[in-house]
């Protein structure tokens, strides 16, 4: 990513973008946005904002996900606040919510009705299971999608339970569909296929079609994908190993690596063992294989074998945390985490744009902002006068903001 990028540079340059979304499935996908170069306006709630703004660690929570948006906060249960709302979609290209099934028709903020202010806006609904879902009504947590996706199901160590899996696939998986099918919609749009377009991102849906090649183990067997911990249930090595102090990763899940991995291990022996002869004969002995390779891992710290494996291009590594991964060489050398500053306040740190385009660039431009922060601003872009604006926050309608 290039420090300076000019407005030809950003692919969404010129594309605003209308954000009321919260948590993770919507502001993750609306960020990808701001990050191409839309400008996102991020709608909050009065005095409460975004929901996320009080998950701790705050702001740092917050931060990772709402970079590139300018937040203005209105209170949508008035008809003043929806009036501004529907102002800002009339200039807009694209609407995004996540609200509960129901809320964006009281609101008078649906489909139906932004096209009435905007006959070709890109609209996208954030649902936990779709508009004629029988669960239609049910709040989506991502741990609910976890597990009734089956995601939930492959996840955890043999003989034992189904886990979480720690990063909210869920929310993340349905963002990814969000980002994907709006930058589809406006494409259609740009090409003259389509005038506008509403767009439904379930995230039940969105999480089951990430089963993916775990599905298809079923559609073969007609068996459940089995709980495996880090083993893999065809490739062998594969997974988590234990050295002199730590762990680390090995995936020798070739015949070829197979080789080559002996010779590291110094261990050719092991390619005349009949069980070990074949990638399958390997995979039906998992735990005497493993406890062979840990023998030799056991001589040498996991510094040593990684650099020695991975000199032999064998597919090794270290199992960062999310602090020790910042120190890894590649991501020092990529400069993957960002620092935003924040004039008043503590600096935002971010995780950098992970794509990278030859002639297109991506950008961190706006930092994550307080709530409202960009209420008066974006109120006087739009034709509001200090008078009418004062009006609108005695009344509630708009929150204390300032102008960033």
């Amino acid at each position: 990513m290039s420090e300076e990028t000019t407005p030809e540079s950003l692919p969404l340059s010129g594309v605003t973008v209308v954000d009321l979304t919260q948590v993770i499935a919507g502001p993750f996908g609306t960020m990808n946005l701001g990050d191409l170069g839309a400008e996102v306006i991020k709608v909050e709630a009065v005095g409460r904002g975004d929901r996320s703004r009080g998950i701790q660690p705050t702001p740092a929570y917050f931060d990772t996900i709402n970079r590139n948006k300018r937040s203005i906060e209105v209170d949508l249960k008035t008809e003043d606040g929806q009036q501004i709302v529907r102002e800002l979609v009339a200039d807009a290209d694209v609407f995004v919510e996540s609200t509960k099934p129901g809320r964006v028709e009281s609101f008078n903020l649906a489909y139906e009705d932004l096209r009435e202010v905007n006959d070709s806006i890109i609209y996208c609904s954030i649902s936990g299971f779709g508009s004629d879902s029988p669960y239609e009504n049910l709040p989506a947590w991502d741990t609910l999608v976890q597990a009734m996706s089956g995601i939930m199901s492959v996840t955890g160590e043999e003989g034992g339970q189904p886990l979480w899996s720690g990063l909210p696939s869920g929310d993340l998986i349905t963002s990814m569909y969000t980002t994907q099918s709006i930058l589809a919609a406006l494409y259609a749009r740009e090409r003259g296929d389509i005038d506008s377009e509403w767009i439904e991102v379930p995230m039940l849906d969105a999480a089951i079609s990430w089963l993916s090649a775990r599905a298809g183990h079923t559609f073969g067997t007609d068996e459940p994908f089995p709980r495996l911990g880090t083993r893999h249930p065809t490739i062998a090595p594969f997974g988590l190993f234990s050295c002199r102090d730590e762990n680390i990763v090995i995936a020798a899940g070739t015949q070829s690596l197979w080789t080559d991995f002996c010779a590291v291990l110094e261990r050719e022996d092991l390619l005349a063992d009949e069980r070990f002869e074949t990638m399958h004969d390997r995979s039906q002995h998992p735990e005497v294989l493993t406890e062979i390779i840990e023998a030799e891992l056991a001589s040498a710290s996991a510094d040593v074998w990684v650099d020695r494996l991975q000199a032999a291009d064998i597919p090794a590594g270290p199992i960062h945390d999310t602090k020790s991964i910042w120190a890894d060489e590649h991501v020092v050398r990529r400069n993957l985490k960002r620092t935003m500053e924040r004039e008043g306040r503590d600096d935002a740190e971010v995780i950098d744009h992970p794509v990278h385009f030859s002639s297109l660039q991506t950008h961190l431009g706006t930092p994550p902002e307080e709530l409202g922060e960009s209420t008066d601003g974006l109120l006087a872009r739009y034709g509001y006068d200090e008078a009418e604006i004062e009006r609108l926050r005695e009344q509630g309608v708009v929150g204390t903001g300032d102008d960033a």
